[in-house]
């Protein structure tokens, strides 16, 4: 009785601490929210106070309204779904696509193939940024809505094939040889039998993609130069920096973030599990 009653206790430790240990965390990650959030609610004298106050005197919501006119939101929210959707519709359907192919097509180079994919995710984006310019200037993309969402799912596809490489793992082969028994081609197949059993595997890749895309920065500043072609983090982005000649107040900056982040973090809620099972995924030895 006395080594179970102490395992009991030692198990119970190390589920406080462990507990500690994570609320310890996440108050190191969510202290940026709430300041963020405290300096929106600020007034103007407020903002340089030391020290600092990270409850405000008087909480002032029409930061709230002044940060909405500072950038036309709804055309940047606009702007940021018709990139953010087509691509995670593209990669998905491409990205499961190949992930047939490599595994249920046997084909003599499959392996190395799907290795020749996985090399590609190596490649930084900013080496990309150059030649996918020139493309895209070439085929006279700029400032379209094709001209952002063709590289961003070409960059998707290498980790995108992977992932759902990991889920079509988990099907059985049996169902595919069942279904050619029938007389069912690959496409039919791929159809009526993987597709249904990958749904979970497919929102997963499309939560992520679409979650990347939104909050791509760096690829709509070199193929954008048109103000109305701008999407939430490129609008966002040109609130501030050394080539803006007035900055707003902080506290409205601050505001206008947290409207921007607003779609995405209610997305994010709904959408946590598939977000989740992405990153556990690609540890996944297949």
């Amino acid at each position: 009785m006395t080594k179970e009653r102490s395992l009991k206790k030692a198990k119970r430790s190390r589920e406080i601490l462990t507990l500690l240990a994570a609320c310890l965390i996440a108050g190191i990650i969510l202290y940026p929210f709430f300041w963020v959030l405290s300096t929106a609610l600020k007034s103007d004298s407020e903002l340089f106070v030391f020290p600092p106050k990270l409850i405000p005197a008087q909480i002032i919501w029409g930061n709230f309204a002044d940060a909405w006119k500072l950038i036309d939101f709804p055309q940047s929210f606009l702007n940021s779904f018709m990139v953010s959707v087509p691509t995670a519709v593209l990669t998905v359907v491409l990205c499961s696509m190949a992930a047939y192919a490599l595994t249920r097509m046997n084909f003599k180079y499959a392996t190395a193939v799907f290795f020749l994919y996985l090399s590609t995710m190596m490649v930084p984006q900013v080496v990309r940024l150059i030649p996918s310019f020139v493309l895209v200037k070439n085929m006279g993309l700029m400032n379209r809505y094709t001209g952002l969402i063709f590289p961003l799912v070409a960059w998707a596809i290498p980790f995108g094939t992977f992932l759902i490489r990991q889920f079509f793992l988990g099907i059985p082969k049996e169902l595919n040889e069942a279904a050619y028994v029938d007389g069912a081609g690959h496409f039919r197949i791929f159809i009526q039998v993987i597709v249904p059993n990958a749904v979970p595997g497919m929102l997963t890749l499309g939560t992520y993609v679409f979650l990347q895309s939104w909050n791509n920065l760096m690829w709509p500043l070199v193929a954008l130069n048109k103000s109305e072609m701008f999407p939430i983090t490129l609008a966002m982005a040109s609130l501030t920096g050394p080539s803006v000649e007035f900055i707003p107040p902080w506290n409205e900056v601050m505001a206008a973030t947290l409207i921007s982040i607003l779609p995405i973090l209610l997305l994010y809620l709904f959408l946590q599990k598939y977000f989740i099972q992405s990153v556990a995924l690609s540890g996944v030895k297949g």
